[in-house]
């Protein structure tokens, strides 16, 4: 966000800017942003607060693009001439409109991914075969992510929580050069802006049940609103009040079936509902009114939100078999069971005497009778007779946005009922999606329309405006607003809250691209505790899912996934064997025991004349603590501690099984070497890990390979000096230009180095995606390496001192404390996610088999 630029009272002063857009979703950005490359001052507003930014395109996935050779992310050839028969196809009612969007949208790819929006390619595998859409990295919050930092880098200047109510009528007719006058009310009370040209990206009235009711019926009442609730659309009813031409029928929108559990605002795609075909649909009094398996392909969505619209009464019911929920996909709610249909229906407040009737006619069908009164189409095996367990799932219409709107020329100017068009007033995004689409709708044109006549706006605003600077000189949005701290401890059992998260997450579907953790969970349906465990350790906590998740807090469905795969690595240290909520505290105990322990038995049992004497030269450290006592004892520890975790990591193999995997050779070597680079931390192809800020960059990952391959110098000077030792009678300590002293020397540097860019980092990042018991177990892991290494050095520094003996002690107490931590501390991490990543690699061979 952009900080405070002066003193001046918007209450009081009028505030002059070259083009303002109304609305800061897709349409708006690309208007902006390309107003802004066009060299116009421009000023963008938006009526919801920073973290509801970008409007229902937070719940996209794709795009609709015309391209005529294949490409990264698009396959084969999409040609204009089949754009333009697919929309004559679904009733476009203007082809010169049509011709617009089909042309221009062959470049608006290219013209995204040159703003930093980032497509999945095709090839990883994750996707389905699509040649007419792209498809975003990280879904639509990852779009408007890109695009915001696109726009603040240009200078434009993002106002938050800024409402436009009716505008000046002479808006509409203003010809001569004159401003265009726009009232807002902000956050200090309200204020008036000047502007040469405005571009409305406002959206429709999605969230208007009141209008809504007006067109549709009281029925309106009962629709939820998929998209954003700030999709009210007054500048839109205002101009369509006052004098604009109309595009579309009133009302008119985008319609799914959703469960009617979900929140009844912003609840997008995990909304849907799915499986009509599976059972029976009937109403509250318990009887069908429409055919279940007339349309199952992908119409099958709108088809049905439609049919539910129609309804005097949308509210109806899924009812299934024990059969049907069983083919169900992955759904936001688990259906709602009973054992009767007589208890179900009491349940669901459906008549239970309607719904019996419903079932008896199906029984009667089954044993030779009538057909039931509406037919029942069968498609896939779908079962005719309904077995229990019985279950339900509770439906109603979901509107992601509507279609009715003003009419737009080809400059994307707003037409006048009367003749003519207003012009210095644009429009592009829903707000005029009906000039452009009529009635119809085609997988990923919604942000195909907006992003094309968005950037028509924006340059004939520009042209318009000139270059004159803005004058808007007030404090713009921030995230401060938001939690800064790390999430809470779940109120659940960490187990069902990472299966909670994880299903939003496969019935999402959005964040495949991003890393391995989600086309994993995608084969997983079950999610058992298994699943849980393997898909916690493939997570390498970048966090970048949290930025680019649309349901994040404050959401109502609280995804925060970096803190609950979290939460079950902190389940898996601890393993049953310590206590949940103080873990990392008994983990410590240990740690300082030892730490201090060897000291004080230092100086208890050895004679001060040897503790505290200056030694030099081959054997000095043995005169302290004798050679056999140190090799046993850490042969024990490191060894007890070894057989430990082999045992755990056994048995995180077996919990982890799921889909079929093909190993070999080069599956392993594919997991070695994701392992050494820390490829899901960007170290691999890809754009890397991100924020809302942009790009991480390699800080994280370099700060990780210096601790790891720290500690692995410093166990191989450990196994050098021991190689020394014992096959060249060679007695420690060793000289400083030998090989154990060097090896050990570079190791602790690299790991001090390491764990101080990891805390440096850990300084600056947003700490909301972080989980509290992993904070506490990291700054212990960090802080017990860095005594270890620390206290090595020291004794290379000191060893031919009178301190010598006590920082001997001192460095082996911090070792074995090391050691007897290890297998229930953060340290255990690289076993499980060795092993998860071998099996992932395992998993992605077998996936690659089968597709060629």
């Amino acid at each position: 966000m952009r900080p405070p630029q002066g003193p001046a009272d918007p209450r009081r002063t009028p505030l002059r800017t070259g083009v303002l857009v109304v609305g800061a979703g897709f349409a708006g950005l690309c208007a902006a942003i390309e107003a802004r490359l066009s060299g116009a001052s421009v000023t963008l507003i938006d009526a919801a607060p920073v973290h509801l930014r970008g409007g229902n395109a937070r719940h996209s996935r794709n795009i609709r693009l015309a391209h005529d050779s294949e490409s990264p992310w698009q396959r084969e050839h999409y040609p204009v001439a089949d754009f333009l028969d697919d929309l004559a196809r679904i009733g476009a009612p203007d082809p010169a409109l049509s011709a617009m969007l089909a042309k221009n949208s062959t470049d608006l790819g290219r013209w995204l991914a040159a703003q930093g929006v980032v497509f999945e390619p095709w090839a990883d595998g994750n996707l389905p075969w699509s040649r007419r859409t792209a498809f975003f990295r990280g879904g639509g919050q990852a779009l408007v992510n890109a695009l915001y930092r696109r726009a603040e880098g240009l200078g434009v200047d993002i106002r938050y929580g800024w409402r436009v109510g009716p505008l000046d009528p002479e808006s509409l007719l203003h010809g001569d050069g004159a401003p265009v006058r726009i009232d807002v009310e902000i956050p200090e009370g309200a204020t008036t802006i000047m502007a040469a040209a405005v571009v409305l990206t406002c959206g429709g009235y999605g969230a208007d049940r009141d209008r809504l009711a007006a067109h549709l019926g009281r029925g309106a009442h009962g629709f939820a609103n998929r998209g954003t609730p700030f999709q009210r659309g007054e500048p839109l009813l205002w101009l369509l009040d006052n004098g604009a031409a109309r595009a579309g029928r009133p009302g008119d929108g985008h319609l799914v079936a959703v469960d009617a559990r979900t929140p009844t605002d912003d609840a997008g795609i995990v909304s849907r509902a799915d499986g009509m075909h599976l059972g029976i649909v009937v109403d509250a009094s318990g009887r069908r009114f429409h055919d279940e398996g007339a349309v199952t392909g992908p119409a099958r969505y709108s088809h049905w939100g439609h049919v539910l619209a129609g309804q005097d009464d949308p509210r109806a019911w899924l009812v299934l078999g024990a059969d049907g929920v069983a083919a169900l996909p992955p759904m936001i709610y688990p259906p709602i069971t009973a054992d009767s249909p007589e208890a179900l229906a009491r349940v669901c407040k459906i008549d239970p005497a309607g719904l019996a009737a419903t079932l008896s006619e199906f029984e009667r069908h089954r044993a030779g009778g009538p057909l039931p009164a509406i037919p029942r189409s069968l498609s896939g095996g779908a079962p005719l007779l309904l077995s229990a367990p019985f279950a339900a799932l509770p439906l109603c219409p979901g509107l992601g946005f509507t279609r009715h709107g003003v009419a737009v020329d080809a400059e994307a100017r707003v037409r006048l009922a009367a003749g003519g068009v207003a012009p210095r007033l644009f429009a592009a995004g829903a707000t005029m999606f009906g000039a452009v689409l009529g009635e119809g709708y085609l997988s990923g044109t919604a942000l195909t329309v907006g992003g094309v006549f968005g950037r028509i706006a924006g340059r004939q605003a520009a042209d318009l405006a000139g270059t004159a600077p803005s004058r808007i000189s007030v404090a713009a949005g921030s995230w401060k607003g938001l939690p800064d701290g790390p999430a809470a401890a779940p109120a659940i059992d960490p187990v069902e809250e990472a299966r909670r998260t994880l299903n939003i997450c496969n019935t999402c579907g959005f964040c495949t691209g991003l890393c391995d953790v989600f086309p994993a969970a995608r084969l997983r349906a079950a999610l058992t505790d298994g699943d849980l465990r393997h898909l916690a350790h493939l997570c390498h906590d970048c966090r970048s899912c949290h930025d680019d998740c649309q349901y994040a807090p404050p959401h109502d469905f609280a995804v925060n996934l970096p803190a609950a795969l979290a939460e079950m690595r902190a389940e898996e240290y601890r393993a049953s064997v310590l206590p949940r909520g103080s873990a990392t505290a008994w983990l410590a105990v240990v740690y300082a025991l030892c730490l201090v322990g060897l000291p004080v038995a230092a100086l208890l049992l050895v004679p001060p004349q040897a503790l505290f004497s200056a030694h030099a030269g081959p054997g000095s450290f043995y005169a302290v603590i004798p050679h056999g006592v140190m090799a046993g004892g850490a042969g024990l520890a490191f060894g007890g501690a070894a057989l430990i975790l082999a045992v755990r990591t056994w048995l995180f193999w077996r919990a982890g099984r799921g889909p079929d995997t093909r190993h070999s050779p080069r599956t392993l070597a594919r997991a070695i070497s994701d392992v050494l680079t820390l490829r899901n931390l960007g170290g691999g192809k890809g754009p890397g890990c991100e924020t809302r800020e942009g790009p991480v960059g390699p800080t994280r990952r370099w700060a990780h390979h210096l601790m790891a391959y720290g500690f692995g110098l410093s166990f191989l000077a450990t196994i050098a000096g021991a190689a020394k030792h014992h096959f060249f009678e060679q007695v420690a300590p060793y000289p400083v230009f030998s090989l154990p002293v060097a090896l050990g020397a570079l190791g602790g540097v690299a790991m001090l180095a390491g764990l101080a860019g990891l805390e440096a980092r850990r300084l600056q990042v947003d700490r909301r995606p972080a989980a509290r018991r992993m904070e506490s177990a990291d700054r212990f892991t960090r802080a017990s390496l860095a005594i270890v290494a620390a206290s090595g050095l020291a004794l290379l520094a000191f060893r031919e001192t009178a301190a010598m003996g006590l920082l001997l002690a001192l460095h082996l107490g911090s070792v074995l404390g090391l050691a007897l931590t290890l297998p229930f501390g953060k340290l255990s991490h690289g076993a499980y996610r060795a092993l998860a990543l071998l099996r992932h690699a395992g998993e992605r061979a077998a996936r690659a088999a089968t597709r060629d």
